[in-house]
Formats: C-alpha cells, sequence, structure tokens
C-alpha cells in the first residue's frame, strides 16, 4: 500500500474518483452535472474538475460523453429492435441529433451505418471470412479489421481460427458479487504490475481475516477494446467481501451483477488474456445461441502465475451473455 504523503495523497484522490466513476458508470442515462459528481467525490466543483482531469486523463464530460457512447454501441450491436432514438434517450442523450453528432464523431460513423456494418451476425461473418486469404488480398475492410487485431491488439485471428477445437464452455446462472477493488489503467498495467496489485489486496484481505475457501479472487476490465482507446481501458483487481465490509482508505467497494454466464475454465500464458477471450468468441459464441450481454466481463483466479512451473495463470473466463433470438 501507499507509504509516502504524495502516495497516500494520490491515493486517496483515486479511491475518491474511482467512487464517482462507478456512480457514472451506473447512472449514465442521468443528469450527471459537475455539481452532483463533485459531491459524490467529496471534492469543491473546481478542485474535483481539475482533480479528475489530472488522474484520469479526460475531462468530466468527456469521460461521461465516452462511457454513453461505449454503451450505445453495445445496445445498436446487440438491441436491434430498439430504435436509434431510444438508444440515444436511454443512454442519456438530449436528442437523437446529439447523439448521432457525437456518435460519428467518435466511431467515424452514423449510429445507423454502425448499425448496419457491425451488427453481430455481421462481425461473425467477417471473423470467420479473415482467415480465407492473406491480409493483402482481403476487401479494405476485412483488411483493416485484421490489421486492428494484429497491430492494436496483438491478437492473430487467423491462428485462433486455424486451431479451432471443440471448446468446453458451460452456461450458467451467477450471483451478484460484492467486491473490494483496486482499479489501474490499463495503458500502464503489465501481468507483473497488476500481480504487486493483487499481493497488496490479498494482503489487505488477510489482516481482516477475509480469506477463506468461500473467497474469490477477480479481475475485471471496463471498457470495449474494439471501441475504448487502449489509455482509457481500466483493470480492477477485485477480492469478495461480506456485506459487513466497507470502503476504507485502501479499498473500493463495488457489486459485480449476476445473471446468465459462459464460463471456460483454461491455462493461459500470463500475458495471453486478449487471445483466450477472442478464441471464447469466434471458437464457442459465435457458433452458439447467445450473444453478448452488456453487463461486465470478469475472470475468476485460481493460482499465482509466478508459482507456476510454466508461469501460467488457471483461471475462468466469465462472459456475460443473453439469448441470440428473443
Amino acid at each position: 500500500m501507499p507509504s509516502s504523503h504524495a502516495e497516500i495523497l494520490e491515493h486517496e484522490y483515486l479511491l475518491r474518483l474511482n467512487r464517482v466513476i462507478d456512480y457514472i458508470q451506473n447512472h449514465y442515462a442521468e443528469d450527471l452535472n459537475l455539481t452532483k459528481l463533485a459531491e459524490v467525490a467529496c471534492f469543491s466543483r473546481y478542485h474535483f474538475h481539475r482533480v479528475f482531469r489530472a488522474l484520469v486523463g479526460e475531462t468530466v464530460n468527456e469521460f461521461v460523453r465516452r462511457v454513453r457512447l461505449e454503451r450505445a454501441v453495445r445496445k445498436l450491436v446487440l438491441d436491434k429492435y430498439k430504435s436509434i432514438t431510444e438508444i440515444a434517450l436511454e443512454c442519456g442523450f438530449s436528442s437523437s441529433q446529439n447523439f448521432a453528432r457525437c456518435f460519428k464523431a467518435y466511431c467515424g460513423a452514423t449510429p445507423s451505418l454502425f448499425r448496419e456494418q457491425f451488427n453481430w451476425e455481421s462481425w461473425k461473418s467477417k471473423m470467420r471470412n479473415l482467415k480465407k486469404d492473406d491480409g493483402q488480398e482481403l476487401p479494405s475492410e476485412a483488411a483493416d479489421l485484421l490489421n486492428h487485431y494484429r497491430t492494436q491488439r496483438h491478437v492473430s485471428i487467423e491462428d485462433i481460427l486455424d486451431r479451432r477445437t471443440e471448446m468446453e464452455v458451460r452456461v450458467t446462472e451467477m450471483p451478484s458479487f460484492r467486491v473490494a477493488y483496486v482499479r489501474r489503467r490499463l495503458r500502464s498495467a503489465t501481468w507483473e504490475t497488476m500481480r504487486g496489485v493483487f499481493m497488496r489486496l490479498l494482503q489487505w484481505a488477510s489482516d481482516r481475516g477475509l480469506m477463506n475457501k468461500e473467497t474469490l479472487v477477480m479481475g475485471v476490465i471496463w471498457g470495449n477494446p474494439d471501441v475504448t482507446p487502449g489509455d482509457k481501458l481500466s483493470y480492477d483487481a477485485c477480492i469478495t467481501v461480506p456485506e459487513s465490509i466497507k470502503a476504507d482508505k485502501w479499498v473500493n467497494i463495488q457489486s459485480l451483477p449476476g445473471g446468465k454466464f459462459a464460463i471456460h475454465h483454461c491455462e493461459i500464458e500470463a500475458n495471453g488474456h486478449d487471445e483466450a477471450w477472442m478464441s471464447m468468441i469466434l471458437n464457442w459464441l459465435a457458433a452458439s445461441d447467445y450473444q453478448p450481454d452488456d453487463r461486465p466481463v470478469y475472470e475468476i483466479y485460481y493460482n499465482d502465475a509466478a508459482t507456476h512451473p510454466l508461469k501460467h495463470l488457471i483461471l475462468d473466463l466469465c462472459l456475460p451473455i443473453r439469448p441470440l433470438y428473443v
């Protein structure tokens, strides 16, 4: 945990800002004015705005708009029976015109064009076709998609599709989880740095007698790597805690919603999360009668990769899903 005065102060500020970020994630459709959010953070309006921008890397308004747009992207892809105006209003935009303007600036396409080209069925078809030829011979749109995964996400779609195997996935109802968490931006997170965060979190739990056979160690990724800029993705190192445990100067508390999930138990290299998730989506989800849901994606960890002979991580990939046909 932080030791110097400067580290303790920054940590305290981050805890307050994470409280605000959680509030925005859960109330993105509401009126999120600066005064209300500053009160959640227990800052003055002026101080809150400066601290938020310095530590989060965006202004408050930019962050709120991005969260709303990311939710809108998922709704455009998944809620095919809802009108664009309905989605705009559900995501907190004042009108469909304002939404369309913000959406095009963020995604480079109108909401209607995005919905037409990037719906779930269209995406599955495009991804399956990526392995047919070398990227240079593919249509420009497909080549751009392949390049996105190769260069930006460092995932080889061809390799994943070429080694397609029967994947063991169970569909089950998961409970909600109350977790203590420490949040980090993924732009600066490596397996080594995140392991340090987890070790401090586990020590915090152990000191309070919270470690038992029912305790789960989890990780939550906030944002969609295909839509959210890489420096805006964040990751929560989490541990399940009882209702009696409250946020303190070391951790925040949040609730992860339950519901229907697809669970894949696997063993991966320490930095192989992205490829494991893409393999599950391409080799199981794309052939199933389900589609992704907009609840948080998380992982449940069963070991410390540093103690594994091959430095591998054993975990469950937990993907929120809903029926494809309703």
